[in-house]
Order: C-alpha cells, then structure tokens, then sequence
C-alpha cells in the first residue's frame, strides 16, 4: 500500500488538492467561505499576475525604445544628408574662390601690358611621355595663329604647334624638342633653353660665365620667336666638368606645368608679325 502511495504521490497530491479546491469553492453560502476563496484564488494567481505584468512592462519599454531608436536613425540619416549637402556646397564656394583668385590674377596681368592677348583654357594634353603638348580651346576662328607665343602671368608656357578653326595644340617649353634662346638677366650671360623630362636647362652657357644659384633666366629675343624679357626660371643647380667647353645650369621653372588651367595667347603687333609667318 505504501509503495503503492509512494509511487503516485505527485498524483494524490494533485487530487487533494483539486478535492480542496472543490470544498472550498462548494462553501458559498457564507461570506467567510467567499473571501476565503477569494484568498486562495488571489494567492493562486499572484505568480502568473506579476509575471504577465513584467511581461506587459518589458514588452511596452521594448516597443517604446524600438519607436525611440527608429525616430533616430531617420533623424541620423536627416543630418548625415544635410551635412552632405552642405559639405557639397562648401566645396563648390572653395572652388568658385580658387577660381575667382587666380583668373583675377591673370586678368589683371593681361590688362598691364598693352600687346594684345587672347585668354584660352587647357582642354587636353600629350598622353605619351616623350611630347608635352597641351590643347587650347582657342583657334584660327579666333585669330590664333602658328608660332604665336603662348604665356602665363608667372611666365613663358611655350607656342602655337598648330591650330584649327576653333582649338590650337601648344608646344610647351619642357618639351624635349623646345628650344628658347635666353640670358642671365644679372649679367647678360646668353645660352639656350631645353626641354628635358625633369624640366627645363639652359645649355651652351660659356665656361667661364659668372653664374649663380638664383640668377633668374629670361628669354633674349633672338631668333625672332619669343619676345625678350619672358621670365623662364631661376637658376637652381650647375654642372659643368673641367673638360667641357660649356656649363649647364638645372632651372627652378616659373610655371607650375602639373596646374596650369588657363592660358595667353600673344597676338603680336603689326610690326612685329613677320616674325611670326613660318
């Protein structure tokens, strides 16, 4: 009997209880027996009633910080697109100051000198390593012609190669077959401009010419090409071997060829335009 009761305890623990239950809730009549049930319900209940309402509260402060984070997230994307936009038109008032500076220089430069000139913009470049040819969206519709010089506020940029009605190709002066005489501007000393891949050297300088780091080299004249008195560069570096009948000087160049934008083309006076008929 007893191993009997022992193995189905959980059983008869679950039918006593549901046996008192029934007592309980059969006892109505009174008001005593009522809240007693009551009680017991209540006590039953408690459990499931805090943890439904912890379940309700996790669930409502899950939802209320999903809603919170979500209003965030399009507010974050809201000002990433205004920043993005301002960023945007930060870069373009850079770019229009930049711009406005340098053609204000370069206006400025064209309305000093009484030669006339005509303003151009670099529209392309030489893409092989052995020509450096810029194009110009300037040509014989507006007057360019062959062999016009072609220069910048800081200095000689080189001359017209050849020319279409409304673009011309431009020889630059670091072109390895460039050639423009010039002169030590400190003493007079004359030698001749080449084009090299690393930049520019003035060549058949005499051996025993006074030369000196920072001399500054301009055009001579001769030739007949390029006008006299074009800023070329400055003296950086001289080579010269004691068994050589000329000195080589390396030039710091005027123009920064890697940024150069725009461009003037010389128009040379009438009396001068000889010089420029190949």
């Amino acid at each position: 009997m007893f191993k009997f009761i022992n193995k189905y305890r959980l059983q008869f623990l679950i039918i006593t209880t549901l046996i008192v239950l029934f007592l309980l809730m059969s006892q109505t009549h009174t008001s005593e027996s009522k809240s007693r049930f009551q009680s017991v319900i209540l006590t039953l209940s408690y459990p499931l009633q805090v943890s439904a309402k912890s379940v309700a509260s996790a669930f409502n402060n899950f939802w209320n910080s999903y809603i919170s984070l979500a209003d965030v997230k399009k507010e974050n994307q809201l000002l990433r697109m205004q920043l993005l936009e301002m960023e945007e038109k930060m870069n373009q008032h850079i770019e229009n100051s930049v711009q406005f500076l340098r053609l204000r220089d370069q206006l400025l430069f064209a309305n000093k000198k009484i030669t006339e000139k005509i303003f151009a913009e670099i529209i392309g470049e030489s893409t092989d390593n052995n020509h450096n040819i810029s194009l110009i969206n300037r040509g014989s519709k507006q007057l360019v012609m062959r062999n016009y010089v072609v220069l910048r506020k800081e200095g000689l940029v080189g001359r017209i190669q050849s020319v279409s009605p409304f673009q011309s190709s431009v020889q630059l002066i670091t072109d390895h077959r460039s050639r423009v005489p010039a002169l030590i501007q400190r003493n007079r000393i004359r030698g001749l401009i080449y084009g090299t891949r690393e930049g520019l050297e003035m060549r058949q300088i005499n051996r025993h010419a006074n030369i000196k780091i920072g001399d500054r080299v301009i055009s001579s004249g001769l030739g007949g090409l390029f006008p006299k008195g074009l800023l070329v560069g400055w003296v950086k570096e001289i080579r010269h071997q004691k068994h050589e009948l000329f000195k080589t000087a390396i030039l710091d160049m005027a123009v920064d060829f890697n940024q150069i934008e725009e461009v003037f083309v010389i128009v040379p006076s009438k009396t001068d335009s000889h010089l420029f008929i190949d």
